[in-house]
């Protein structure tokens, strides 16, 4: 008797990463101009919008905003291994929006190339491509019809957010977090706030476990020390 085929539900880490939280998101100008594109070219349209940006500025998040807000499916390429891929595009809906996430991972992966240009050709509904690296730069997308699709596509760096905007994003991670700060600490912590959104999310969550261990205050001596490690 042939075995039964495992489920690709069991296969693949389908679930939403966990630590994102939507509550505090701090929305910019670029960021409502890929929502209104969204909107108006890839819900209901075969169209492809390709992000990408360094680490840390809010892909992620962005995607999983574009997920929720238009009933697109959330996928973390990182969490699927590239023999998997022909199996997860067999299985989604043509007629379903996709999110990918980390896609950079599938690439120049004969397997995962040829099943998402296949993919790419019979959907029926948006794809965002999600990256660290423009896929025009040189090298980056291995099979050539792949790469004919990606530069047809509408490729957008994300720019990170600007010091207002960390500063609202600080703000408001404090009151989620609970965390209270003396004047002295905030005097000293506002112009040394990372810039970027994952490093300062980073030291959110030391200040967090530093403040639960034994109800410590957070001091400015200890901050020093922390930012000094961070960087």
């Amino acid at each position: 008797m042939t075995p039964q085929k495992q489920p690709i539900q069991e296969i693949l880490n389908l679930e939403k990463p966990a630590g994102y939280s939507l509550e505090c998101w701090i929305e910019t100008q670029q960021h409502r101009m890929i929502m209104s594109h969204v909107r108006d070219c890839l819900v209901g349209h075969s169209a492809e919008l390709w992000l990408y940006g360094a680490p840390g500025v809010g892909k992620t998040h962005l995607g999983l905003l574009i997920a929720e807000r238009f009933q697109f499916g959330y996928y973390d390429c990182s969490d699927i291994s590239p023999e998997l891929v022909p199996e997860l595009f067999e299985y989604l809906d043509v007629g379903t929006g996709v999110v990918l996430d980390r896609v950079d991972r599938w690439l120049h992966d004969a397997h995962s190339e040829s099943a998402l240009f296949s993919w790419w050709k019979r959907k029926e509904n948006g794809l965002v491509l999600i990256s660290e690296t423009s896929p025009r730069a040189d090298g980056c997308i291995g099979l050539p019809d792949l790469l004919s699709r990606a530069h047809a596509a509408m490729v957008l760096p994300l720019d990170g957010l600007d010091d207002d905007d960390i500063g609202r994003l600080f703000r408001c991670q404090l009151e989620r977090l609970g965390i209270e700060l003396a004047p002295d600490v905030i005097r000293f912590l506002n112009p040394r706030l990372p810039r970027n959104p994952a490093k300062l999310m980073d030291l959110l969550a030391a200040m967090d476990q530093e403040s639960l261990r034994d109800q410590r205050k957070i001091t400015v001596p200890w901050l020093k020390q922390l930012l000094f490690r961070l960087s």
